[in-house]
């Protein structure tokens, strides 16, 4: 999101003069990236019906050979939550560990930078000689060469900068706090902190810092100051021993940029209008990260066999009219309500538990592997057309589909209340010791 606003930004408003408006701009776009990942939006999705289970169920033989102690524990049945296999950690997993540790690691060196600029700030405000000016802030006197620059209500200032410079310096310092350019700074450090790791960030960064200094240079020349004085100390300036960048500071930014928009011709108002574009481009990013709603299915997208429709014939006195009344026998990939084991999942590969076996001819020929079955639930519960999708290995496709289909009845889908026919995937995952 920061990154899509960010680059409309720079490629439609940057080169403009009005710095109020960009600055808005700038900011909302870093608001925008903190506040959406935390907007719960959900855009209308089919809801399919269970097209793979989302458990795998794991069969694995034990040493003995006799059907009574081959197939899953005892304890396995009990607690259906390990039927999952606990196996090593993938590649996958942990490569996604490593990222989250080294993105934990960034923010902690971003938010550890940020409080050693705020440490060196106070040991600015704790040294030094205090006065007020005429608007209630507080400026720090130093000795030694300091670059000017403030942060909220404080201007640090050297003692050389303050008897010679002090009407364009404090001019300059005195627009960043009335405009409240370090509550941008603030943001600016917290969006920074989370997203370190984005380059655009850093970029916007700068564009704000440079909208604040426009802005702080034109308050001065409206000030009455002279420009080409106020231009030679920037240059002067350009150059400091000691740079706060927690604060805004007189010799921030490009210097020759600086120079070139003073005396840059003011845009046009209506050039704003090239901001509505941003409009479709924010449109875009909110239905890019949109959660799919999966409470809102299709009814029907797919017919796989339907009964021949019936056709009545009138007969003659009793009023009964002629017509084709058609039964409903389409088979729905996608439900209101799925199809379900009798007590539920638990029950389901309990039951599996029970009455599978791993073939010995498998286990004799080490095969083992998947194996997806697929069914259809009828209205009345029973189970019909019960078939292996894409495995190869015989005997345990054999041994899933024997299974499957002496399961007992299960409860039909429903589509508004109504009960159909769907299909349904199980996986089963055969693997040996």
């Amino acid at each position: 999101m920061l990154t899509l606003l960010y680059g409309c930004f720079a490629l439609l408003l940057s080169r403009e003069t009005f710095h109020r408006f960009n600055r808005i701009a700038l900011l909302g776009t870093l608001t925008v990236s903190l506040v959406l990942p935390a907007v719960k939006l959900t855009i209308q999705k089919p809801a399919y019906i269970n097209p793979i289970a989302p458990i795998e169920f794991v069969i694995k033989p034990k040493a003995a050979t006799t059907v009574q102690d081959t197939g899953i524990q005892a304890t396995i049945a009990q607690q259906p939550e390990t039927l999952m296999e606990a196996e090593a950690p993938t590649y996958g997993f942990i490569i996604m560990q490593v990222l989250w540790m080294l993105y934990l690691i960034g923010v902690v060196v971003s938010v550890g930078i940020f409080c050693i600029q705020l440490f060196r700030f106070w040991q600015d405000i704790k040294g030094g000689v205090r006065t007020k000016d005429e608007w209630g802030n507080t400026i720090v006197i130093h000795g030694g060469n300091y670059s000017p620059y403030s942060f909220f209500h404080y201007i640090i200032i050297s003692v050389t900068d303050y008897e010679q410079l002090r009407d364009p310096i404090l001019a300059h310092e005195q627009a960043h706090i009335r405009l409240g350019h370090s509550w941008d700074l603030m943001l600016l450090q917290l969006v920074t902190a989370i997203q370190w790791f984005n380059p655009f960030v850093y970029l916007l960064g700068r564009s704000l810092k440079a909208v604040h200094e426009y802005e702080a240079d034109s308050a001065v020349l409206n000030f009455g100051i002279d420009a080409k004085q106020y231009q030679l100390l920037l240059v002067t300036k350009a150059v400091g021993n000691r740079l706060q960048t927690v604060g805004n500071c007189l010799n921030h930014h490009s210097l020759k940029k600086r120079i070139k928009m003073m005396y840059q011709k003011k845009s046009n108002r209506w050039m704003m209008l090239k901001a509505l574009f941003i409009i479709p481009v924010a449109c875009f990013a909110l239905y890019t990260f949109a959660t799919p709603k999966a409470d809102s299915p299709v009814l029907q997208v797919k017919k796989t066999t339907s009964a021949p429709q019936k056709k009545v014939t009138t007969v003659r006195g009793r009023g009964i009219p002629s017509g084709e009344v058609k039964s409903d026998d389409k088979i729905y990939d996608i439900v209101e309500e799925n199809a379900k084991f009798p007590g539920g999942e638990e029950a389901c590969f309990k039951w599996i538990a029970e009455n599978i076996q791993y073939p010995q001819e498998a286990k004799e020929n080490k095969i083992q592997g998947r194996v997806t079955v697929s069914f259809v639930v009828e209205k009345d519960g029973t189970l019909t057309d019960v078939k292996v999708i894409g495995n190869p290995y015989k005997y345990i496709s054999e041994e899933a589909v024997r299974v499957v289909k002496a399961m007992p009845k299960w409860n039909p889908a429903k589509i508004k209340g109504k009960i159909v026919r769907s299909r349904f995937r199980l996986p089963v995952n055969f693997r040996l010791n």
